[in-house]
């Protein structure tokens, strides 16, 4: 089984970009950033797209995708007990996609393509409404990511189950140490999903931090703010799991993120 995760930057229909995609014959595709589907691909993939949020909540002119070979058996709602959060899950339903997929061997993954915006919740959100249990450690704002992880804590996550969560989640643990007044959280909620059992694949398979962004001041390459999740309990199934190379996607600026590459043993 191979899994790809890619924020494609606004990608036109003529752009490299999908036929690169198409290139790796992937199993499960998790974009972000995307404004339209090529017509073709609809006839090898089940497609799932979403447009995104503004912050002002206005909707984006691109959106978030799954695409995938393999059975959707649903579409997720994503729900929660906690009114704020459900609030959230609503505000993010466009950034936030989830779906149940049932592969040819007959097992069912729960797969979340995640875009997590650069832009923290906007305090008017939670104005009298106490975080404490959401907000990271060290940072005193919330984002994407935390009502993401409110929600899978919510989930009671079982060894049996199979997950699988991809996407831009706008977090390296490099702007801990290089951003002013840090750190900030962004290897805690590395941590915080490893504790919901879930295991990120890029980092796990090259034992440590791989970059997927380019700056775009300076071109510097050094932070690794896109993530692909599996179920601890099928972290063994992954024999590869890298980036594509620099100068194919940022030579030819065909996005200013890499995409995540992992190959599984079913």
């Amino acid at each position: 089984m191979k899994v790809i995760t890619w924020n494609i930057r606004k990608a036109k229909e003529q752009s490299q970009v999908w036929e690169i995609l198409e290139s790796y014959n992937a199993d499960i595709i998790l974009l972000q950033e995307v404004l339209r589907i090529p017509h073709h691909l609809y006839s090898t993939y089940n497609v799932i797209f979403r447009h995104a949020i503004s912050e002002s909540g206005k909707q984006q002119i691109f959106g978030t995708a799954i695409l995938t070979k393999y059975k959707i058996k649903q579409e997720i709602n994503l729900k929660s007990n906690n009114e704020f959060i459900q609030q959230e899950l609503d505000f993010f339903k466009g950034n936030l996609i989830s779906i149940e997929l049932v592969t040819p061997s007959n097992k069912q993954i729960n797969v979340i393509s995640i875009y997590s915006p650069a832009w923290s919740i906007p305090e008017s959100h939670y104005a009298g409404i106490d975080i404490g249990e959401i907000k990271l450690k060290q940072n005193k704002r919330i984002w994407a990511t935390e009502i993401l992880f409110a929600y899978l804590r919510e989930q009671n996550i079982t060894h049996e189950e199979y997950w699988i969560l991809g996407g831009d989640l706008n977090s390296s643990e490099t702007f801990d140490y290089l951003w002013a007044g840090g750190p900030h959280g962004n290897l805690e909620i590395i941590q915080r999903f490893e504790l919901l059992g879930l295991k990120e694949c890029l980092r796990h398979f090259n034992n440590g931090l791989v970059p997927t962004f380019r700056n775009p001041k300076g071109g510097k390459i050094i932070h690794q703010i896109d993530h692909l999740y599996i179920s601890d309990n099928r972290i063994n199934s992954l024999s590869e799991c890298m980036t594509e190379n620099h100068e194919l996607i940022f030579g030819n600026q065909l996005s200013d993120h890499l995409p995540i590459i992992s190959s599984f043993s079913e």
